[in-house]
This record gives structure tokens, C-alpha cells and sequence, in this order.
């Protein structure tokens, strides 16, 4: 839009008001706009459809309107590009966002990138913690991308489903993507006696047919021969079936809802690594099944922390990875996913070899980025943050997989205001601040969202920086 004109549109809006530049949008005659005062943001609107928002009239035919779901749903009527949409590249990446606020930045290093985003991304264990629902999290996405001016498709993953009441209320929320978590499915055979194992493949519908159907299959892919053998067909029906069977379910119940959608398989949150046989048994169950996954997220070996880099022996994640994107690319149709947790540097070099079509995802990156603003920006808020997170640190790790060593953790009161930031260079520190998130928001959930809207601009470098080190390492 014509800066010029859109000045002129909005030249009643009271001075307090400070538009957002790329949010200026016009559509049958009623013009839009994203606008800030000292204490928050708002949706302007002027035009003849002025009314059909919630909101109040501020002078002729403007209204000034929240940022609400009822606002949400209003707009994307006007605006359709602000509906989520199918993933629409080989290579997708999701930005976790667990305050809601960071889309602006995550639309700034999107562009000019092959990479279709997902910009809407959370766990049901994230929103537990955060206080948020499915919703709000696609809201809070909705309104970023109208103030950035993104208009090129986004995807919106509801992450780590383990149940079918969280997934239908993504569904109905307008998620495009749905990742199945199946370890609460999955069961070790190592971890049972014989007997066990008798009881509990009699409790696994269609256990014998998928014996017969898998036993000494053989599949050439690449330079390797992987067969069913007695011993692994066997164990494959007992650790993956019972997790297979409640995918499928997922699979068709969003069948009847939702015409397009992405479907991931992750089997990624478990302790051993998926091994080929793992992966082919997977995707053969479904498409046997008339189940086309659009991603499958295999366990690789190495530890995958949250927020730190990859731990373990680079070449053998090479070699892991290299053979599950053969397999991928065998069968195809879907993509090989990495849940990253954030910040895995180090092996984005084999990824960005050896494959042409992935997803990332990242966890709490943005998260521990506006953090670190608020370090930078609010020392003495930090502070407390930091000390927050210790005293609660015990209670908030249950549920994550870190090695982190608290006696690392450096006392805080030895560190001036103007090195608080390189804490963020430290892989304990990292890792405390990452997983206490739900505790801090609980303490200072309105100082923390104060301090980041009134620096928002140093908010945003921080996100938008770190990021961008990610996708310049796997766009191809």
C-alpha cells in the first residue's frame, strides 16, 4: 500500500498510536492496520465493515479493536492468506513460541528462504505450563503474521498429541498439522519376561496377520538388505503395534473433520534409537493401513537436550540419518523430522547433505532468545527470573530428558549487569531458563510481557538473529 495514502486514511488515529508499517492492508473498500500505544497492541479498522468487530469506535468510522480470537476469526474472512495452510515445501521448519509474541521476528528470517514455516507450534506440555490453549497459540500467530505483512502460507502444528480429546480440539481450533506422539504406546520387549511378552501380544489387535504379513520380508534400499526376521518381526509388533493402531486412529478421526492436513509419526521421545527395521515396519503398518504420513520423526542416536547443542559422536548421527532419508526416499511421499530442542548446530551440515526434504523443529529457542532481552533490557528482572529458576528447577525438569549439573549453575550475584547475557553462552544456564519457563511465567508473567513489549525492537534482534544462524545452515 501507498505509504502516502495510508497516512492520509488513518489521519484521525490519535497520536498514541503507532502503526505498524507492513500491517497496512485494504480490502473491499475497509482499510486495516496493527497499532501500538505505550500499553498495548491493537487491530484498527476503518471502512463499512467497521462494525462487524469487537471493539470501540474511536472517531468517523475507525474502531480500535483487541487482539482477540473473536477479531481473529473476523479477519481471516477479509484476509484468507491468514489461514493456516498444508505444508507447501520440501522443507519445513516450526518456531515454537511459547509466549505468543515472536512471529514478527520469526517472519523477519523466513524471507527470501525456501523453507515454508510453521509458525504456530506448541505441545499440549507446553500449553499446560504456559497457560495457553490450541487456540490462542494459532491467534497469537494469526496477528503476527498480519503486523509482519506475511501473506505466503504457514503451517500450524499441534505438537506431541498423546490423546484424541487435545486432538480435536487442535482440529477444531484450525491446526494444519498434527504431530501423534506414540511413546506413551510403545513398549520395550526387553523390559518384559516371556510370559509377559505371550500376555501382551495376545492384547495386540491383528498381532498374528501382521506376523505373517512382515515375516522375511526383505527390503533392498541403498547399499543394505533389512529383513523381517522371526526375532525382529516379533519385536517390532510388540513395541510399535499397540503405537501404530492409536495413530491410525488419529489419522481417521481428522479424516472426518479436516479435508487436508500434516501428519506426523514421532517416535522420537523414547530411549532407544529407531533402527531401519523400526522405520520401514512404521510406514509399512500405515500405508498397509491407508495411512500416507506426511513426516516420521525417528529417534537418532545422540542426545537431543533442550536448548543446547547435539550430544554424542557426529559421524554416527551421520550415518543414522543417512539411512532413514534412504528409507524415506524409498518409500516416499514424507519427510524425515528432527525435533531438535533447540539449537543443534552441529549436525544441520548432514541434514543439509544428505537430505532434500525435512522438518525441524525447534522448542523454546524463541523462548530462551526473550530471555535473554530481558537480561539485556531489565537486568534487575532477570534477576529474579534466574533466581526463580532455581528455586524451582527440581519440580520443573520431570517431564524432560537434560544432564544438566547445578553445581555449574554460576552464582549470579558475582555477575555484573552488563555480562548477564553471556550466561546464555552456558549449557547449564541455558538449559535451567529453558525448562523453568512455566514456573517463571507463573512469577512474572505480566513483568516479563511488559519488559518485552516496551523493548520490543531488542526482543525481536534477539529472536530474529539467533534464528537465522538456523536456517542459513539447512536452507538449500
Amino acid at each position: 500500500m501507498n505509504p502516502k495514502i495510508s497516512k492520509e486514511i488513518f489521519n484521525n488515529l490519535d497520536s498514541q498510536y503507532q502503526i505498524y508499517p507492513e500491517s497496512l492492508k485494504e480490502c473491499n473498500g475497509n482499510f486495516f492496520a496493527i497499532a501500538r500505544n505505550n500499553r498495548n497492541k491493537y487491530l484498527i479498522v476503518k471502512g463499512k465493515n467497521y462494525k462487524e468487530f469487537d471493539g470501540e469506535i474511536f472517531k468517523d468510522d475507525i474502531r480500535i479493536c483487541p487482539l482477540n480470537n473473536i477479531n481473529a476469526g473476523i479477519i481471516k474472512n477479509f484476509f484468507p492468506w491468514l489461514i493456516p495452510i498444508k505444508c507447501l515445501k520440501n522443507i519445513s521448519f516450526g518456531f515454537g513460541d511459547r509466549l505468543g509474541i515472536s512471529t514478527p521476528a520469526h517472519v523477519s528470517v523466513i524471507k527470501r528462504k525456501n523453507i515454508f514455516p510453521v509458525f504456530a507450534q506448541q505441545s499440549v506440555r507446553e500449553n499446560s505450563r504456559t497457560g495457553r490453549t490450541f487456540q490462542k497459540v494459532l491467534d497469537d500467530a494469526v496477528w503476527g503474521c498480519f503486523e509482519s505483512g506475511y501473506s505466503e502460507g504457514y503451517g500450524a502444528d499441534a505438537d506431541h498429541l498423546k490423546d484424541k480429546q487435545n486432538l480435536n480440539e487442535a482440529a477444531s481450533a484450525g491446526y494444519t498439522m498434527f504431530t501423534i506422539d506414540l511413546s506413551d504406546y510403545i513398549k520395550n520387549p526387553q523390559s518384559l519376561t516371556s510370559d509377559e511378552k505371550i500376555a501382551y501380544w495376545k492384547n495386540i489387535p491383528n498381532a498374528d496377520s501382521l506376523y505373517t504379513f512382515f515375516l522375511n520380508k526383505e527390503y533392498a534400499i541403498g547399499k543394505n538388505v533389512y529383513k523381517f526376521t522371526n526375532s525382529e518381526t516379533r519385536r517390532v509388533i510388540i513395541t510399535f503395534a499397540n503405537g501404530l493402531k492409536f495413530a491410525a486412529e488419529c489419522y481417521f478421526l481428522l479424516k472426518q473433520i479436516k479435508s487436508q492436513f500434516d501428519f506426523e509419526i514421532s517416535i522420537d521421545e523414547i530411549s532407544i534409537p529407531t533402527t531401519p527395521i523400526d522405520h520401514i515396519f512404521a510406514i509399512e503398518y500405515m500405508r498397509k493401513n491407508g495411512i500416507f504420513p506426511t513426516s516420521l520423526a525417528p529417534k537418532f542416536p545422540g542426545e537431543f537436550e533442550k536448548a543446547i547443542d547435539y550430544k554424542g559422536d557426529v559421524n554416527e548421527f551421520a550415518e543414522s540419518f543417512c539411512l532413514h532419508n534412504e528409507i524415506c526416499q524409498f518409500f516416499g511421499g514424507y519427510k524425515i523430522s528432527i525435533h531438535s530442542g533447540s539449537d543443534k548446530f552441529a549436525i544441520y551440515p548432514f541434514i543439509h547433505k544428505y537430505a532434500e526434504n525435512f522438518h525441524i523443529k525447534t522448542a523454546g529457542t524463541s523462548w530462551l532468545q526473550a530471555v535473554k532481552a530481558i537480561a539485556v533490557t531489565n537486568p534487575s528482572l532477570y534477576r529474579k527470573i534466574y533466581a526463580c529458576a532455581i528455586e524451582n528447577i527440581q519440580h520443573d525438569r520431570i517431564g524432560y530428558v537434560v544432564h544438566m549439573d547445578m553445581k555449574k549453575i554460576p552464582d549470579i550475584n558475582t555477575i555484573t549487569d552488563n555480562d548477564l547475557p553471556k550466561l546464555f553462552e552456558l549449557p547449564d544456564t541455558r538449559q535451567l531458563i529453558h525448562i523453568t519457563y512455566g514456573s517463571i511465567l507463573k512469577f512474572f508473567h505480566r513483568e516479563i510481557y511488559d519488559t518485552l513489549f516496551k523493548f520490543e525492537k531488542e526482543h525481536y534482534n534477539q529472536v530474529s538473529q539467533h534464528l537465522l544462524k538456523h536456517l542459513k545452515l539447512i536452507d538449500i
